[in-house]
């Protein structure tokens, strides 16, 4: 039988994160890595739309994606491997009612040292070419059925961006192999269940590969970064409903379209930020091309990703080119969908160690901010790890525990 100091369910960017981060800080166990998938983030990791901002209502969500942008920020020089990071910014635009809670958000960003700008309407349009904050140009009809008022302001995140979390997770598992207590990645490889033993402690996994016989692994810890699939494994585990997670599986989509104008788009394009307006429609600049999405209020909870083309046409597109009418004639290239872990509870992570089972360790429901948050969690559960405790950032307030004692965390900047 395999015997490994740590075994980690998943291999995406927070699983990177986690193992390099462990090993840089010392740790000289054995580790194994297992995903089900045929490469390094195979799963939301690759379907993240990669943006980063530390513009959020929660001092945690502040504190963690502040650290995790300034390691993005120095990931080429620290790790040697690009992950495409591009500081462009984030740009949030609000109606009337929205734009009054601004200014205490704006205090709390302030006390943190957040780097943002309050934008009147026409600094907004200046920033995204044919927009226009108001409403007069559109049919009354249409307006009153899309529900459009006028944007009366935006937030403009100035450290904040985007980056290619497919290549940072990549980087992350090359450089701990450079570790003498190199990690072993088992790819093409479904975790049955976590094994626990008469105390709840949490001593290996049962592992199934591809054309081989399951196999029973003994491992000190384990670490579930699986995503949208933890209560499904944890289920198989034999633990009751109460020891899972509020999590739920969403479909999250992405489109590909070229620039207004293709192709002799405004030059300006290439340079927007990643900008959130009307209905929680979101799009930035993509390797030349317009990358768009919005969140289906209403998805069920379920494993399906099939891409819908007709969602662009008929749910993204026709309002996005009633706030921008340029982007009419978008042409869609192409799209794909993928799967949020979304926290029903407080859409905020779940990190640290599950409260109920000694050596069970969890980095799961990051709600679609895992990606941003990945560098510095990672970081502070190889603390809490290796030292019994957080150093660089407290995580206490992302344990399992908050949702039994109502200590939860509202977060109000959620897309």
């Amino acid at each position: 039988m395999r015997k490994f100091d740590l075994v980690v369910v998943g291999a995406g960017i927070g699983a990177g994160s986690l193992v390099f981060n462990l090993l840089k800080q010392g740790f000289t166990g054995s580790i194994l890595v297992v995903d089900r998938g045929d490469k390094i983030a195979f799963g939301a990791t690759a379907f993240s739309a990669g943006g980063f901002r530390n513009l959020w209502t929660t001092e945690i969500n502040q504190q963690l994606c502040t650290l995790g942008i300034a390691k993005l920020k120095s990931f080429q020089s620290d790790m040697g491997v690009s992950c495409g990071f591009d500081q462009s910014g984030y740009l949030f635009t609000y109606y009337a009612k929205a734009w009054e809670k601004i200014p205490a958000a704006a205090e709390i960003w302030a006390r943190n040292g957040v780097n943002f700008e309050l934008l009147n309407p026409e600094q907004i349009e200046a920033k995204i070419p044919g927009m226009k904050c108001g409403v007069d140009h559109m049919d009354e009809e249409v307006r009153e059925f899309l529900g459009f008022e006028p944007i009366v302001g935006g937030v403009f995140g100035k450290d904040c961006g985007a980056f290619d979390p497919s290549q940072a997770a990549v980087g992350y598992f090359e450089r701990a192999a450079d570790f003498a207590a190199k990690p072993t990645l088992q790819l093409h490889t479904e975790v049955v269940k976590v094994l626990f033993d008469a105390k709840g402690k949490a001593t290996g996994v049962v592992l199934k590969q591809e054309g081989s016989a399951e196999e029973t692994v003994e491992a000190g810890l384990v670490a579930l970064c699986n995503g949208s699939h933890v209560n499904q494994l944890m289920k198989r585990s034999g633990l009751p409903e109460s020891d899972l997670c509020p999590i739920i599986a969403q479909k999250r989509m992405m489109f590909i379209t070229d620039f207004p104008g293709h192709p002799n788009e405004d030059e300006r394009w290439h340079k927007i930020p990643l900008t959130i307006m009307d209905q929680g429609i979101y799009f930035k600049h993509e390797s030349g091309n317009l990358m768009i999405g919005k969140a289906r209020p209403d998805e069920p909870d379920s494993f399906d990703t099939t891409f819908e083309p007709d969602y662009y046409r008929d749910e993204v597109n026709l309002p996005m080119q009633e706030r921008i009418p340029s982007t009419a004639v978008c042409k869609l290239k192409s799209g794909w969908g993928g799967l949020y872990d979304t926290n029903t509870a407080d859409h905020n992570a779940i990190v640290g160690w599950h409260a109920e089972h000694e050596g069970l360790m969890l980095q799961v429901g990051y709600s679609g901010h895992g990606a941003m948050e990945s560098p510095a969690v990672g970081i502070c559960l190889a603390e809490l790890i290796l030292h019994g405790a957080y150093r660089t950032i407290d995580c206490a307030p992302l344990r399992w525990s908050r949702f039994r004692e109502g200590a939860l965390v509202k977060e109000t900047i959620v897309i």
